[in-house]
């Protein structure tokens, strides 16, 4: 059945428990002199965004706080796009195609447009959304059957990829213009874009003659290999901010590593949490502060890096005795604010509680998702 956009009323909020602390997690600690806000020692505003409702998943926000992903819609109960308002984290679920039952946003621009994928019944197939004009489909590439739109510019120009018997290739949609088929490099037959600036340079993966290549799509057409980190045979870029400074993962013998390449210091090394083997960038804002995951002596662990620091754990002792754990950050915006993938101690408190009342093993709670807003917006 078809679900139109409609505002739920039910906004994301923070846990009852932490309402009756009668606090909003502060945090610090191990960012100390990691970020620099406005010479003041930086801290964050914690919002758990997944409340009770572990069908919400935030992808992406925008520079205004803006959020995009998908929940259950309350009607249907099936999974839709959706945003969530920056003054009250209301949400608004937007429609599936007729004959579809599932749709998901991946990313929004500051205009408020919103892109991701919906099912037809038949295929999924990329989507584009705004207040003015609602739903629209956006073209597959010629001969293909399905697709995703991953990202999206100010200009409402749209990254993503079109599979069909041709396989999997990336593609860069501009409104009124065919959709542009970006090559592969050569020895490649395939491709996937993963991000897009607001000069139409577009990043992600492409197959080529020595395996998948972390590559940059300039705004002339060429595609560009960005190579791997020494001794490394894949690579993939996750992020392009508007200075053309990319982030992604490099893959080798001693797994992943997460990667800044910029087009005057080629790839550099992120590093790794102390105790960790393994990391990987998602997102850079046009500040160059990157953000993603990375193994430690405690597990995986969501991470901040900057030029000026390297790489810091957004985990803290104050996190910590607020119940916290930060395992992904997979998005930040220019104003700072993070989302990151987690899970609540109380969670777990929980499961053991009733695990001991009925006698019965409980499944581990299902992540939630945080937004840490600094104290002091830029």
């Amino acid at each position: 059945m078809n679900s139109y956009p409609r505002t739920t009323g039910a906004p994301l909020r923070l846990r009852k428990w932490q309402r009756a602390m009668g606090v909003i997690a502060v945090i610090s600690g191990s960012l100390i002199g990691a970020i620099e806000a406005c010479g003041q020692t930086p801290r964050y505003i914690v919002t758990e965004l997944s409340s009770d409702d572990a069908t919400r998943v935030p992808c992406k926000l925008n520079n205004h706080g803006d959020i995009a992903g998908r929940a259950d819609s309350a009607f249907q109960r099936e999974p839709r796009a959706t945003l969530w308002n920056r003054s009250n984290l209301r949400s608004k679920h937007l429609r599936a195609f007729v004959g579809g039952d599932y749709s998901s946003a991946f990313d929004i621009n500051d205009a408020g447009e919103i892109v991701g994928v919906s099912n037809t019944g038949s295929a999924m197939v990329p989507i584009i959304w705004n207040a003015g004009g609602g739903l629209s489909r956006i073209p597959l590439l010629p001969g293909d059957s399905c697709g995703q739109a991953v990202a999206i510019n100010k200009h409402g120009h749209v990254a993503g990829y079109s599979s069909g018997d041709n396989g999997v290739r990336a593609f860069l949609w501009r409104h009124n213009i065919a959709t542009l088929n970006l090559d592969v490099l050569p020895g490649g037959t395939h491709s996937m874009a993963r991000d897009v600036n607001d000069s139409d340079e577009v990043v992600g993966t492409s197959g080529s003659s020595s395996g998948d290549r972390a590559v940059l799509w300039t705004k002339s057409g060429n595609v560009l290999d960005l190579g791997t980190l020494p001794g490394d045979w894949a690579s993939e870029a996750t992020a392009i901010n508007n200075k053309g400074e990319v982030v992604g993962y490099s893959k080798g013998p001693v797994g992943m590593r997460a990667f800044f390449w910029s087009s005057s210091g080629g790839m550099q090394q992120l590093g790794i949490l102390p105790g960790g083997n393994s990391s990987r960038a998602m997102d850079i804002n046009d500040r160059g502060e990157a953000v993603g995951s990375s193994t430690s002596g405690s597990g995986e662990h969501a991470f901040i890096w900057t030029k000026q620091t390297g790489i810091a754990d957004l985990n803290s002792a104050d996190s910590a005795s607020f119940g916290f754990i930060f395992m992904e950050a997979h998005a930040i915006n220019a104003r700072g604010q993070v989302l990151v993938a987690g899970r609540s101690a109380h969670d777990s408190v929980m499961s053991e509680m009733i695990s001991s009342e009925d006698n019965q093993v409980c499944a581990p709670a299902p992540p939630s998702s945080f937004l840490l807003t600094p104290v002091t917006l830029r």
